[in-house]
């Protein structure tokens, strides 16, 4: 056994022996090569506890009086699931630049969470392969997609056998087997939905319906089990696609309606909402729509948090529109100063565009846009917002980025406050003001091209 692996089983042991009665829960281990000092366990995007790694990579938590279930830990900028139960010692070891595929867990609780992840990698390397079989016809596809949930939990209740696991974390375990699987199923009867060919499935297709059940709190925070949910919702409430051929709001009213029929935990319920909420207010660009669905919203949703939250992105929608003053954000510029947006003189239109050094494929397409633009119209200036932290990195990054006097760099002092007044959504939007910040348009840099010479 690894030396270090040794001590941090000898530690773990050494403190559990000084009390018969101790309920704590411990989380130890080594990351190579680190990408962060940093590594939190969270429940629910609160952070329990925090744990600095030193040089070497190691880290120990220690988790007092936590409830058996799923919790996330993050080592920025990944972040993967784990089931904690009262009294597990687990170690972690992982190489950070090849985070799922190098994770490993030894001591108690390892095996369940070693058997979580290779459900996710396993649901990773068939997503091409269900994916080309979605246009075999109802029975066919239903049959692949039940074929693989009939092995997968054959394989798990022989893990049950062997691996004593409590029944919350069996629960999670099933539904990570299933719920990816039922969601490709429910993305089936979307593509024939959009066709108007939903009368090609038969009834028993909609069986797997029935294993699923809609308050499930202890799965509120897993990501597979809302997206399950928002995709059979946005399926049960698109039933006649002809009645939303002319109206995205009144789709979206009937589902949050939808949403309040069947779910009834306040959890999973405010989440669903959250989401729906989000999703059409940063598309839907029709301000009066938007104050249509806020005032139904606000009468279905009852956790004050979220509310508060939709109705700051409201707020900053509403700040980012035609002939408004751009929002003011802090940058620092090439030389390490930080300036104010509005302070930034221009003699021509600018045009803002967002890059993160750690999306490569994304960086080197948004600048090959800007520079072909710029041969054939320099009517612009561009102002290229880096989002990420690390200033070193940043300015290495910005010697293999061809000077131009048209374009100028600058780095966000703040991500979260930046991202939120620019309602930056994605990494491709593109937001156009004249010389003096008056904003001219908001677009995508796909439609870079569409700016008038």
């Amino acid at each position: 056994m690894n030396k270090k692996i040794f001590f941090i089983y000898s530690f773990i042991f050494t403190i559990i022996s000084c009390s018969s009665s101790n309920n704590s829960t411990y989380f130890v281990g080594k990351i190579l090569k680190k990408t962060n000092d940093k590594i939190s366990i969270l429940k629910d995007q609160t952070v329990l506890n925090e744990a600095v790694i030193s040089k070497n990579g190691d880290f120990t938590m220690v988790l007092d009086s936590i409830q058996d279930g799923l919790y996330n830990f993050k080592h920025l900028p990944e972040f993967q699931y784990i089931i904690l139960e009262k009294k597990d010692s687990l170690v972690l070891r992982l190489n950070a630049l090849d985070f799922d595929e190098s994770l490993v867990f030894t001591g108690k609780g390892s095996s369940k969470n070693n058997y979580l992840i290779d459900i996710f990698l396993n649901n990773e390397n068939e997503q091409s392969f269900i994916n080309s079989k979605l246009r075999k016809t109802p029975k066919e596809f239903s049959k692949i997609i039940d074929s693989l949930i009939d092995i997968k939990m054959l394989k798990f209740n022989n893990f049950k056998k062997l691996k004593r696991s409590n029944s919350i974390s069996n629960i999670i375990l099933k539904n990570a087997i299933k719920l990816p699987l039922y969601s490709k199923k429910e993305a089936y009867i979307s593509t024939l939905n959009n066709k108007n060919n939903l009368n090609e499935i038969y009834q028993d297709f909609y069986d797997y319906r029935k294993d699923v059940d809609f308050n499930m709190e202890v799965l509120s925070n897993f990501k597979p089990y809302l997206d399950y949910l928002i995709l059979r919702i946005n399926n049960e409430s698109y039933i006649n696609i002809k009645d939303y051929s002319s109206s995205k709001l009144k789709y979206n009213l009937d589902k949050i309606n939808f949403v309040n029929k069947k779910i009834s935990n306040l959890t999973v319920k405010s989440k669903i909402l959250r989401y729906m909420a989000f999703e059409f207010l940063l598309k839907e660009d029709n301000l009066t729509e938007i104050d249509s669905f806020l005032n139904e919203f606000t009468k279905i949703s009852l956790d004050k948090n979220i509310n508060l939250q939709i109705k700051q992105l409201y707020i900053d929608i509403t700040s980012l529109q035609k002939e408004k003053k751009i929002p003011e954000i802090e940058l620092i510029n090439n030389i390490n100063n930080k300036v104010l947006s509005s302070d930034l003189a221009s003699d021509k239109p600018i045009v803002y565009v967002f890059w993160s050094y750690d999306q490569n494929s994304h960086q080197i397409s948004l600048f090959n846009r800007i520079f072909e633009f710029l041969k054939h119209n320099n009517n612009y200036n561009f102002y290229c917002i880096n989002i990420n932290s690390d200033k070193k990195k940043w300015k290495e990054t910005l010697k293999y980025i061809e000077n131009n006097k048209n374009i100028k760099h600058f780095k966000t002092a703040n991500f979260e406050v930046m991202s939120k007044k620019m309602v930056l959504n994605n990494l491709n939007k593109m937001i156009v003001t004249s010389n003096i910040g008056r904003i001219i348009a908001i677009s995508d840099v796909t439609k870079l091209n569409s700016l008038k010479n």
